[in-house]
């Protein structure tokens, strides 16, 4: 089982909603109106989609956005979730869910809440008006695979290429990726291990501005970068990342055909880990 989670918005009010606005009036856990033009329906309680997810060996589609504020978000709601190559990727294995934010239409209490709670889960910002439209997909063990924040007009068939890359049907399709995105807490929990080895691939200047502890430096844009990654001991696990998981995926990809079969991403990267208030050295 994946699940991936959205952010963005599809309204077309550039303002962003205060922190105690009012979102969509759909009931929580009930199916709300997501393009009618698709027919596809979006659920807004996480759990009731793990079930769903489960029983049916689906993947999880999270979407996280501002409905009547964030010009992005109806940019992404219009491009790619109203397609029609997206509905039938999703209709054999997406389950869907709304997580939405919007600032003048009313929302439940509860459901804002358990929105508010996602994107604390999922460490976007905390500023109101900040982190969307974003996209998260987790696998069976409730791992982060996949998670991006942002959208830029035109990219309909990127984002696609990258959700059909990462949803896969139950564990075996996760398990079979050349890599795994991680959340930061679950990159913190991993990178404790200390038979884990964190691998930074920023430049030597970056990682001596600051770096996680215990992390060795491998310049991914380096020449040397394949002599040196083949030399790395490939029955270890590593935790890779970079500055804000551009490159990390890049240096992912290329120990993947290296053979390394334990990878491990941090899409955020070192950003995503400072704003998390994660300790670093320098």
């Amino acid at each position: 089982m994946l699940v991936i989670i959205l952010s963005g918005s599809l309204g077309a009010a550039e303002a962003p909603p205060p922190q105690d606005s009012a979102s969509p009036s759909a009931v929580r856990g009930s199916s709300s109106v997501q393009p009618a033009q698709t027919g596809l329906g979006w659920l807004t309680d996480l759990q009731q989609a793990e079930a769903q997810a489960k029983s049916e060996r689906k993947s999880i589609l999270l979407f996280f956005h501002g409905s009547d504020w964030c010009p992005p978000c109806v940019e992404m709601q219009r491009e790619v979730f109203a397609s029609p190559h997206f509905a039938e990727f999703a209709r054999k294995g997406l389950v869907l869910v709304d997580v939405d934010f919007p600032a003048n239409l009313k929302q439940d209490k509860a459901l804002r809440q358990a929105n508010l709670a996602l994107k604390e889960k999922f460490n976007l910002s905390k500023e109101s008006a900040e982190g969307f439209p974003t996209i998260v997909v987790l696998d069976d063990e409730g791992h982060t695979v996949f998670q991006e924040t942002g959208y830029a007009a035109g990219s309909s068939a990127e984002v696609l290429a990258k959700l059909q890359r990462h949803a896969g049907t139950g564990a075996s399709a996760s398990r079979s990726s050349a890599f795994r995105d991680l959340s930061v807490e679950e990159f913190a929990q991993m990178a404790a291990d200390k038979h884990n080895v964190i691998l930074d691939v920023r430049t030597p200047g970056e990682f001596n501005a600051g770096h996680i502890a215990a992390a060795i430096n491998l310049d991914v844009n380096a020449s040397d970068f394949p002599q040196k990654a083949a030399a790395l001991d490939k029955s270890m696990v590593f935790l890779v990342h970079c500055a804000s998981g551009v490159r990390s995926v890049r240096a992912c990809e290329q120990l993947s055909r290296l053979d390394f079969p334990k990878l491990y991403n941090l899409p955020g990267g070192f950003k995503a880990w400072v704003k998390a208030g994660k300790p670093v050295e320098k």
